[in-house]
């Protein structure tokens, strides 16, 4: 399934993975380890990692999960053939390995 996080020193080590979630690590400490605040206050840095890391959407799902929890937010369950419940397990997939990431 979509959104099962790999652990914190593979997400970390591969460079593109590891140079974007160093900067969610920082956004999310900035916003005081809430989520939901760190995805509105800075949705741009998310299109800007997006548009200038190569590639790097074969990694959020996987291994950058603040930037998933924005996408799922974003573009919902029907973006991912999500039904309610898978929907509702890959946000709260995305938060714990944000916490466990970057806290």
């Amino acid at each position: 399934m979509q959104f099962e996080f790999k652990n914190k020193v593979e997400a970390f080590d591969e460079d593109r993975s590891g140079f974007a979630n160093r900067i969610c690590k920082l956004i999310y400490n900035q916003s005081g380890n809430d989520i939901e605040k760190a995805i509105k206050e800075y949705e741009n840095i998310f299109s800007d990692i997006d548009e200038h890391v190569e590639n790097i959407y074969e990694l959020i799902g996987e291994y950058i999960p603040l930037i998933a929890y924005y996408e799922l937010k974003k573009y919902g369950a029907d973006n991912y053939d999500f039904d309610d419940e898978e929907y509702e397990q890959a946000l709260i997939n995305a938060k714990t390995a944000c916490d466990n990431y970057y806290i």
